[in-house]
């Protein structure tokens, strides 16, 4: 009998459809198989700590009970105290069962002399898999002094180990000509990463051909380029592929240093999808093809300046000259940002509704003489966007230029126009005789009007 075995309740029932073989240890007690010499040396040490636990100031509670029932040992705390070190036990002892997969815990075993009062002490043992992330060095004879096909049948930690970055630098056309896999670019590209931390300089730019397809715009937003020769090369090579964001980023970096693209290089750009439109000047963008317009996506020119949009709107307008409605409308959008005055009122004939996001990109000197009619003919159901814009600009000026009655008329209340009766004096043409700025705001103008018009009459 394992001393307070029957002191543990439903012990027996726990290795039930288990097979069980006795313990040396355990007085020919009967435990799973997987409970090992471990487990029952942590069993027993609990056990008599918890003896230890359980002694009152006047006597000591035994835990050998013999025969008796369940939970006759002491009270309904004891017996919980019992069950959950039985369970810590036997998960810990699943848990060391399977130390190959994580940290093995095994307990020292302690001297048979004084199991009482020694204290159970882990002992950590990394796993195999563990070391074998250790950084292993190149074997003797495998440093690449140069970059060949031999390099194909090296182990990725071997190509980690024996390749240096500054040879992948200095032979970035052997890397080009050997049928590495992507796996092995990528390593390379690491190594080039972590030689080149501020961006790759434009001698190895140069150099990169098919290697630039594995880099981000993140990496080409480090670089310096200053070479057109540079940027048809890596176009050519991008054709065709998906690499519309690295091509914008590469025309971007170019343009940056003052770089100017030719004819040649703005066709090989009509390839690609047109997110780099607003990297390019006016100029440039006047000898962009008219073909390129139809590939413009709704947030492609979200970056672009309005002297931009006054170069690409004429060219859209042309290209979709064939299309009406809604069709057209479609098609337009991304430009409006480009549009007349007239342009707009010509819209309205077509019975078009015009969202609040498109409204807002409008130029303010575009819409800014319409009149509230023709705003309400523009927008259609969206109308409604004007109350959410009342107090941003451009929506607030031009409702300071409106009547009161007219913005009534709306019923979206609006305020701020002109109540009726009152005149605005337009002062900007004194101001820039004088060229001193009024101190006058829309409101403190009216304010003043009918103090003036009173002082007119009485004299």
């Amino acid at each position: 009998m394992v001393p307070g075995a029957s002191c543990l309740p439903g012990l027996s029932q726990l290795g039930a459809g288990l097979t069980q073989t006795p313990h040396p240890l355990a007085g020919g007690a009967s435990f799973p198989e997987w409970v090992g010499q471990t487990s029952w040396l942590v069993l027993r040490a609990g056990l008599e700590a918890t003896q230890i636990l359980l002694q009152g100031p006047e006597k000591t509670m035994a835990l050998q009970c013999g025969q008796s029932p369940l939970g006759s040992c002491g009270t309904p705390t004891h017996g919980s105290l019992l069950l959950l070190l039985l369970r810590w036990v036997l998960l810990s002892s699943a848990q060391t069962a399977d130390a190959r997969q994580g940290i093995m815990t095994p307990w020292r075993q302690r001297s048979s002399q004084d199991l009482s009062r020694q204290q159970p002490e882990p002992t950590v043992i990394l796993s195999r898999a563990l070391q074998s992330t250790e950084k292993k060095a190149c074997p003797p004879g495998k440093e690449a002094q140069v970059v060949d096909e031999n390099l194909i049948f090296y182990e990725e930690w071997e190509l980690e180990a024996c390749v240096d970055g500054a040879l992948l630098a200095k032979q970035m056309d052997r890397v080009n000509a050997v049928p590495f896999t992507y796996q092995q670019l990528d390593i390379f590209k690491h190594k080039l990463d972590k030689l080149y931390p501020q961006g790759y300089p434009e001698s190895l730019i140069r150099q990169l051909s098919y290697f630039f397809l594995g880099v981000t715009p993140e990496d080409i937003h480090k670089w310096n380029v200053t070479s057109l020769e540079t940027v048809k090369s890596l176009l050519k090579v991008s054709n065709g592929r998906k690499m519309d964001a690295q091509v914008a980023a590469l025309i971007a970096r170019y343009l940056i240093g003052e770089g100017q693209l030719d004819i040649a290089t703005l066709d090989m750009l009509a390839g690609f999808r047109p997110t780099y439109l607003c990297f390019l000047s006016p100029e440039q963008l006047g000898s962009v093809q008219p073909d390129v317009v139809w590939a413009v996506g709704p947030q492609d020119l979200d970056m672009c300046r309005p002297l931009q949009m006054d170069v690409l709107y004429p060219k859209a307008r042309i290209a979709f000259q064939n299309m009406s409605g809604s069709e057209y409308f479609a098609r337009i959008k991304p430009f409006l940002g480009g549009a007349s005055t007239e342009d707009l009122r010509a819209l309205i004939q077509q019975n078009i509704s015009m969202d609040m996001a498109t409204f807002k990109k409008l130029q303010k000197e575009a819409w800014m003489p319409m009149t509230i009619a023709e705003v309400q003919k523009l927008l259609g159901p969206n109308l409604a966007g004007l109350k959410v814009e009342e107090g941003n600009s451009p929506v607030r000026d031009w409702i300071f230029k409106q009547r009161q009655d007219d913005l009534d008329s709306l019923g979206l209340g609006l305020h701020g126009g002109i109540p009726n009766g009152y005149l605005v004096l337009d002062l900007n043409f004194r101001e820039a005789l004088s060229g001193v700025p009024h101190l006058f705001g829309p409101g403190s103008t009216l304010t003043v009007i009918p103090s003036l018009l009173l002082a007119l009459i009485l004299n």
